[in-house]
C-alpha cells in the first residue's frame, strides 16, 4: 500500500511546487516594493504578508490544522521555541502560531533572489552555522530585536529531527539569549508536519492532520528558567527539563494522531 501511496505524493508535490512557488515570488516582490515606504511604527504588520504566505502554503497542501492552547499566547517580547522535524514547519509556524514573531533562518536561504531581500525587509534573521563567531552575532541579533518587543522564534533542537518520535537534545542558545535579558520562554509544539513532509524523501507530498499546541509560558521565575538565580538546578537541568515538557507534550499530541491537546 505503502508503494502505491508513492506516484500520488510525488505528484502532488510537483503542483504544490508549481502553485506555491509563484506565490512565493509574488508576495516577496511585494515586500520588496512597499517596505521602502512602509512606515515605520507600523513595521510589524509588515509580517502580514510572511503570515499570509505561511498560510496559504499549508492549504495548499490540504493539510487540516488544529490549535490548542491559544488562550495562552502572549503578546509580550521574548523566545519562542518549538520542535523541529520539517521544512514545512516554518509555513505552519507563520499560518497559524497564534502569536507574531520573528525567526532565525540559514544564511544560504537569504541567497534565494527575491525571498531573501523580502526576508531581510521583513526583519527575518540570518544565521552562518559553520562560524561560532557569527552564530553567536545572531544570538546578539535576537536579543537585541526582543529588546524591541518582538518574539523570536528559535527551534532549540539546531536541526530537524529525523525520527518523528524523537526530540533532539536541546542546544543552549535559545535559553542563554532568556537568561541574559531574562525573557520569558514560550514553548510552542508542531505535530504532523513531518509525515507532510517526509525526511526520507525530498520529491514526496501528503496531506496530513498538522496540530499545533502553545504550552505555559516560562517564565523568569521559573525553577526551568535560566534566569532564575534562586533555582537549585544546574543549567543542564533546566535545559533538560524545558526539553521534557516539549517532549511529553509532543508525543502525547502524535499518539493521538493531533486530534486532542496534550494534558499539562
Amino acid at each position: 500500500m505503502r508503494y502505491l501511496l508513492i506516484p500520488f505524493g510525488f505528484l502532488f508535490y510537483l503542483w504544490f511546487l508549481l502553485t506555491f512557488i509563484p506565490l512565493t515570488v509574488i508576495t516577496a516582490l511585494i515586500v520588496i516594493l512597499i517596505a521602502p515606504f512602509w512606515p515605520k511604527k507600523h513595521s510589524r504588520k509588515l509580517r502580514y504578508f510572511a503570515q499570509f504566505w505561511g498560510w496559504i502554503g499549508i492549504r495548499l497542501t490540504f493539510c487540516p490544522v488544529y490549535v490548542y492552547g491559544a488562550e495562552k499566547a502572549q503578546d509580550k517580547p521574548g523566545i519562542v521555541i518549538s520542535n523541529h522535524q520539517s521544512l514545512f514547519d516554518i509555513l505552519a509556524g507563520l499560518g497559524f502560531y497564534p502569536i507574531d514573531f520573528l525567526f532565525l533562518s540559514k544564511e544560504e536561504v537569504f541567497k534565494i533572489p527575491f525571498v531573501g531581500l523580502a526576508m531581510r525587509k521583513i526583519g527575518y534573521i540570518s544565521v552562518n552555522r559553520s562560524s561560532p563567531r557569527q552564530a553567536a552575532r545572531s544570538l546578539e541579533v535576537v536579543e537585541a530585536k526582543v529588546r524591541e518587543n518582538n518574539r523570536v522564534l528559535i527551534y532549540p533542537e539546531g536541526t530537524r529531527s529525523k525520527d518523528a518520535r524523537q526530540i533532539l537534545p536541546f542546544k543552549a542558545g535559545a535559553f542563554q539569549v532568556a537568561e541574559k535579558g531574562g525573557f520569558p520562554i514560550f514553548p510552542i509544539v508542531l505535530y504532523g508536519t513531518q509525515e507532510t513532509r517526509p525526511m526520507h524523501s525530498n520529491v514526496l507530498l501528503f496531506p496530513h492532520r498538522i496540530a499545533i499546541q502553545v504550552l505555559d509560558p516560562i517564565l523568569p521565575d521559573n525553577e526551568l528558567h535560566p534566569a532564575n538565580r534562586q533555582s537549585k538546578l544546574s543549567e543542564k537541568e533546566k535545559l533538560t527539563g524545558i526539553r521534557a515538557i516539549v517532549e511529553k507534550a509532543y508525543l502525547q499530541l502524535a499518539d493521538n494522531k493531533g486530534l486532542k491537546p496534550a494534558v499539562m
